[in-house]
């Protein structure tokens, strides 16, 4: 989790009275592993167990995935910005694959969703990398602009409102997302070499519209890849404060520091966050490698033990041609990848790089779905052939 923080009118203890007015608050606690890990405390006008009905939810369908027949073990290219806007940010999700740890996948709604997600089976990570959005959650709001990480914790209910549809990326990771351990020293503190700093993120805001009304609302909440849409008579969110370590949060790829050295570093020098059982990595624009010899072009490799999935944000992707912005590489575990033919000796010289992309690299085999079968490009194996003259 990250750091603590305060929204609001707290008690001044835990486990006390606190009034607003003379209404006696319900206190809510949102826990990580039972409470033995980071918590925080709402102090909410109704108790959150004010369900007036549920229902059965059928819009989704990336609950329980099905992998796809072809099981060939090749090098995929997926043009995402095929993926077309629709539905909206619950049903609206192109999943591409999966595995125990997480799923990954691409989301373009074309419509706002009233109800608010609470997603039960996982930590979600979203990368916004078109349009701009607004968050609002249980623990209040955060604006969103292209180039955005947001972590969104597990059973936290939340919605996203926007003026255009946007662009997203997703990730469930089904055991958690969180700042990397060796970030951090003992007392919590950023380290002076991390990528990051406190200041690097944005915290909720006070979110007047969700926090101070009286409106019914309904959460539809995911679990063991099954949606039950629950609604409430009286505003679930309506509360006074709250206070602890568990909350939404996000981060610009612009406020993070990329690292160079004297030749080329591997994909780890750029971690950004960590799951339980896969990476996140960030490749930003920076000054390339400074040896007279150095190869900026990454080196070939077969990423043993990893499967690696490149989402292309922006900027020229020298290392490979025919990729565009909204591309998704995916390269399995044990078979060997790298630079287009002819890329790897034209880097040499190189001073700058102006790229700028996502990679997760997952530590078990991911299964492709058939969904994201339509977004291949059948051509993208081929690209390492030689031409021979």
């Amino acid at each position: 989790m990250f750091r603590y923080m305060q929204l609001g009118d707290i008690s001044p203890m835990h486990h006390t009275a606190h009034y607003a007015g003379s209404k006696l608050l319900n206190e809510y606690c949102f826990t990580r592993e039972g409470f033995e890990e980071p918590y925080s405390i709402l102090y909410m006008h109704h108790p959150p167990t004010g369900e007036s009905m549920r229902e059965v939810y059928t819009e989704a369908t990336w609950g329980r995935p099905a992998p796809r027949e072809d099981s060939l073990l090749e090098r995929r290219h997926f043009r995402g910005w095929q993926v077309q806007p629709d539905k909206h940010f619950i049903s609206g999700r192109t999943l591409l694959a999966f595995n125990d740890d997480l799923t990954y996948g691409l989301c373009h709604p074309a419509m706002e969703e009233m109800a608010f997600f609470a997603n039960n089976d996982a930590d979600e990570l979203f990368f916004l990398y078109k349009g701009e959005a607004t968050l609002q959650s249980l623990f209040g709001k955060i604006k969103l602009r292209a180039g955005d990480y947001l972590i969104i914790p597990r059973s936290c209910p939340y919605r996203f409102r926007f003026d255009a549809p946007p662009g997203l990326l997703y990730v469930e990771g089904k055991r958690d997302i969180d700042i990397p351990h060796e970030f951090r020293h003992d007392a919590g503190q950023f380290k002076m070499d991390a990528p990051y700093s406190e200041r690097s993120f944005r915290l909720p805001e006070w979110d007047t519209d969700l926090f101070e009304n009286e409106e019914p609302v309904s959460i539809v909440r995911k679990r063991q890849g099954a949606f039950t849409r629950t609604h409430y008579s009286e505003n679930y969110f309506r509360l006074e404060g709250w206070d602890g370590y568990v909350y939404p949060y996000a981060i610009n790829l612009d406020a993070i520091q990329p690292k160079t050295g004297r030749v080329h570093l591997p994909p780890t020098s750029h971690l950004t966050f960590m799951g339980g059982g896969f990476a996140v990595m960030s490749f930003l624009p920076r000054p390339l490698d400074f040896d007279s010899r150095a190869v900026p072009c990454p080196f070939y490799h077969s990423s043993v033990n990893c499967d690696e999935l490149l989402f292309y944000h922006s900027g020229n992707f020298t290392s490979r041609k025919g990729i565009e912005r909204g591309s998704i590489s995916y390269h399995p575990s044990g078979i060997p990848h790298g630079p287009h033919p002819g890329a790897y000796a034209g880097s040499i010289g190189a001073k700058q790089t102006e790229e700028q992309a996502v990679m997760v690299d997952t530590f078990a085999p991911m299964t492709l779905t058939a969904e994201g079968e339509a977004l291949e490009d059948p051509d993208y194996p081929k690209s390492w052939q030689e031409t021979r003259t």
